[in-house]
């Protein structure tokens, strides 16, 4: 088969005669598209239903990856390239008769037999393959819908699969509607403000460890829904696919205010509060807190349940803390007295051993008067009487009321967190005072010891005589 013959088969399978042009491809189109700032193209956001007859096609000989303003800049309507009057419309004729030589029939009875499927029902995953093939716009200047299709692209079979739809259109006047991902146009913020987006995004990868893809759906009807579409953990490290739909602005409303209080408490208190997720019997997200499932309806009674035994615990722990601090100011007074104990003990060991270097000095220590503790005994009835106890509990100003807020939460798990810590140091420092005492009362033994052995060689001064004598003689041998 020739070229010729190959070209007008094609045109046939289009049903385009190019001697009789449709009065549908005829279209004057001008492309004035003015796109978000720092609108990303690849992320596609909003996808609709948009009847064929509603879409005006330009082509353009800018690549599919160039910028926007270069496609515009270069997009002219497409019966400039159907009608060769001039020069450059030659030129442009030639190029259209090269996309249609190159044309793939088969791909185009694909997209026809996938936008039947999709005029029934929505992809669970919303995007669905080759999507970005269609190029097409919105702009809100005229309100109308463009596709702007690059002659360069290997594959035109949207473009084509469009030129049949509206020549079949004009012909039976049955408009069809494609379900395509609309280029450069962001959300309309119908339902989350630019921050709550951003915001959602954030949530659900905390929990889901995913970033999750955020589309704006209008089915046929222009009803929008707001679906959000990730994966997440569902059993043993196996991830699956969850798909979240918001219908109206009230379940928009609820979902945020949930995933919000949920996100606050899990990254606030990450010791205390952690919410398992798992896939809902409607492939949607649930979020379960000690094996029961919360939702926006239950979030009431959560908070309300969770600040009143935080409230409770904090209270307990206040009582706790009283008992730790008069046990620790307790042990402060008995570390105070075997300080004293152990100092006074230090001294008679030292006084002993500074006694026996001379002969007068043995003779005088012998003869001395047994002063042991009268000071120390004082002291310790001194100490009792200081000894200083309370009885009064902090407590904790909170208005009972029916509702509690999650900054109430946030509130009192603060402050449990903070009587909790003080619990622990308190007990840390009664640790440590048990221990220091422990090391100090050994001291005190141990020179006691010490010097119950020298008294008990004081009884005969001969005795007492040997004894101290008993190193040197011991160095002499």
């Amino acid at each position: 088969m020739n070229k010729t013959n190959d070209i007008q088969d094609k045109l046939k399978y289009l049903k385009l005669n190019l001697n009789k042009l449709p009065k549908c491809l005829l279209e004057e189109a001008e492309a004035n598209i003015k796109p978000a700032r720092n609108y990303e193209e690849k992320k596609y956001r909003v996808y609709k239903y948009v009847p064929i007859s509603k879409i005006h096609i330009l082509l353009t000989r800018a690549n599919r990856l160039n910028s926007l303003q270069e496609k515009c800049k270069m997009a002219s309507p497409l019966y400039s390239y159907l009608i060769p009057e001039d020069e450059e419309g030659i030129l442009k004729h030639t190029l259209f008769l090269k996309m249609i030589q190159n044309m793939n029939i088969e791909e185009i009875k694909e997209i026809e037999e996938e936008q039947v499927k999709l005029r029934k029902k929505i992809p669970f995953k919303v995007k669905y393959k080759e999507n970005y093939l269609w190029q097409i716009y919105y702009s809100e200047y005229t309100k109308n819908y463009y596709m702007l299709a690059p002659i360069e692209d290997q594959d035109c079979s949207c473009l084509f699969y469009l030129i049949k739809e509206k020549i079949e259109y004009e012909k039976t006047g049955k408009d069809k509607e494609i379900f395509v991902p609309i280029s450069y146009l962001d959300y309309s913020r119908k339902y989350f403000t630019k921050s709550q987006d951003a915001d959602i995004e954030k949530y659900l990868f905390e929990f889901t460890k995913d970033w999750p893809l955020m589309y704006e759906v209008y089915d046929k009807n222009e009803n929008l829904s707001f679906q959000i579409v990730g994966n997440t953990e569902a059993y043993e490290k196996i991830n699956s696919i969850y798909k979240i739909s918001l219908e109206n602005n009230e379940d928009a409303t609820k979902f945020y205010k949930l995933l919000k209080a949920l996100f606050i408490l899990e990254t606030e208190f990450p010791h205390r509060y952690k919410f398992e997720v798992k896939i809902a019997e409607n492939g949607g997200l649930e979020f379960v807190y000690n094996s029961k499932i919360i939702e926006y309806e239950n979030l009431t009674k959560l908070i309300k349940e969770e600040f009143l035994k935080n409230k409770l615990e904090s209270e307990k722990l206040n009582e706790e803390i009283v008992k730790l601090n008069n046990k620790l100011e307790e042990l402060k007074l008995i570390e105070k007295d075997k300080e004293e104990e152990y100092r006074i003990r230090q001294k008679q060991v030292a006084l002993y051993l500074e006694c026996k270097k001379s002969f007068f000095g043995k003779i005088k220590y012998y003869f001395k008067g047994k002063k042991e503790f009268k000071g120390l005994k004082k002291d310790r009835e001194q100490l009792k009487e200081n000894k200083q106890e309370t009885d009064e509990v902090p407590e904790i100003m909170y208005d009972t009321k029916e509702y509690y807020t999650i900054e109430d939460l946030v509130d009192i798990t603060k402050i449990l967190d903070r009587i909790t810590t003080e619990v622990k140091n308190t007990n840390l420092d009664i640790k440590a005072l048990e221990n220091s005492i422990d090391r100090l009362t050994k001291r005190a033994d141990n020179a006691k010891r010490y010097i119950d052995e020298i008294e008990e060689h004081k009884k005969s001064i001969f005795e007492f005589w040997s004894f101290v004598n008993k190193d040197t003689v011991l160095r002499t041998k």
